[in-house]
């Protein structure tokens, strides 16, 4: 298990844990802590019980119920509840977007209830395997239906659509002959239960339904639509809890994005298995989610106003540094050194609530070693 080089894991376990809905349950032999019940591994296919469309319902009946430190493959389909695949014509796609009005695109899997969860909490997210589907896809809407969806929309007022094969052995695809692109898998949504609090929306379609379903559209401090793409293989992910259980869910698989998501899609995809640990994190607070890969600690902002998204992720890497142990250093010493190494980028623009990353390198911290997964 990974050790935060913040504080020490405090993790409380219960005994007796109940698998729910169309999940599948494998001993396992790491433990969750010392002297604690043995960790356990899941699996929680795409079935059509498992997935929702476009939407976070926090009464929604678990699909399957872990324990802290337990881990999980999950099983995710691409967009509209995987109707959007080879073949399938620009015509579809727009139809498609207006079945679900208000509602993201996004076919996510879950939810996943983690018993020692409590609203306060931090949930730590551990990627461990990204395994993706061979099919994937990218495309922008009309523009001439959809004229502020996407950065350039009203220039594309046709829309277009192209589908990949990926090659799996060689973990690439051809865009078109000459042009190959690395893929790179990751998940464009990750979420725990929504915030209670969460602000009404400044720009776009109602949050929330009539039936208090919270969108998958926009990011937000839960997670959600983060399109972060360092969030790979070997990255840990950490966000506050909102909802007893914290609530898991994730889809809107990506096998490549470039920082902007500038047409509205990633190289869009599906994972056969997103394998994570979950861990609750009762000695770590935090207000909005960040996170770590082997190289850099990364902070996010999110906002409608992009100038306002880059305040939030530069405020969250301030308060980071003057707060970590591994060298001391004041508010102002914080700031300089943001400016001087941290790398702030446009994370995406396309979901509503612009997305800011601010990403220090480890690097600088001369004797920091870190640990591994």
């Amino acid at each position: 298990m990974k050790t935060s080089f913040l504080l020490s894991i405090v993790v409380a376990v219960l005994l007796g844990c109940p698998v729910q809905g169309a999940a599948q349950e494998k001993g396992g032999a790491e433990t969750n802590a010392p002297g604690s019940r043995p960790a356990k591994h899941y699996s929680l296919p795409a079935t059509p019980e498992n997935v929702q469309w476009g939407w976070y319902d926090a009464n929604e009946k678990p699909r399957l119920t872990i324990h802290s430190g337990d881990t999980v493959s999950i099983e995710t389909v691409s967009h509209s509840l995987g109707q959007i695949k080879p073949g399938v014509e620009m015509g579809t796609i727009v139809k498609l977007r207006k079945e679900n009005p208000g509602g993201g695109p996004h076919s996510i899997t879950g939810p996943i209830y983690v018993a020692e969860a409590e609203p306060g909490d931090t949930m730590e997210i551990q990627f461990l395997k990204i395994i993706p589907k061979e099919d994937a896809f990218n495309f922008n809407l009309p523009g001439a239906e959809f004229p502020s969806v996407g950065l350039l929309a009203a220039q594309f007022p046709e829309g277009f659509v192209r589908f990949y094969k990926l090659d799996l052995a060689r973990m690439e695809t051809v865009f078109k002959p000459g042009v190959v692109i690395d893929v790179k898998p990751f998940p464009g949504t990750f979420a725990v239960g929504v915030d209670p609090n969460e602000p009404a929306e400044k720009a776009g379609p109602p949050i929330r339904d009539a039936k208090g379903r919270t969108s998958t559209l926009r990011p937000w401090k839960n997670g959600s639509n983060m399109d972060l793409n360092e969030l790979q293989a070997g990255s840990t992910l950490y966000v506050p809890v909102f909802l007893k259980g914290g609530l898991i869910w994730t889809g809107d698989s990506h096998c490549r994005q470039g920082n902007g998501e500038v047409n509205l899609t990633a190289l869009e995809c599906a994972f056969k298995e997103i394998e994570i640990r979950a861990i609750v994190r009762k000695d770590l607070k935090t207000e909005w989610p960040w996170a770590e890969t082997r190289t850099h600690w990364i902070f996010m902002g999110y906002d409608e106003d992009l100038n306002q998204a880059m305040k939030i992720a530069v405020e969250q890497t301030v308060r980071w540094l003057a707060a970590q142990q591994i060298v001391p250093m004041s508010r102002e010493e914080a700031y300089s050194l943001a400016s001087i190494v941290g790398d702030c980028r446009v994370t995406q623009v396309v979901d509503i609530r612009k997305g800011v990353h601010c990403m220090i390198p480890k690097a600088v911290f001369v004797h920091y070693k870190p640990a591994a997964h």
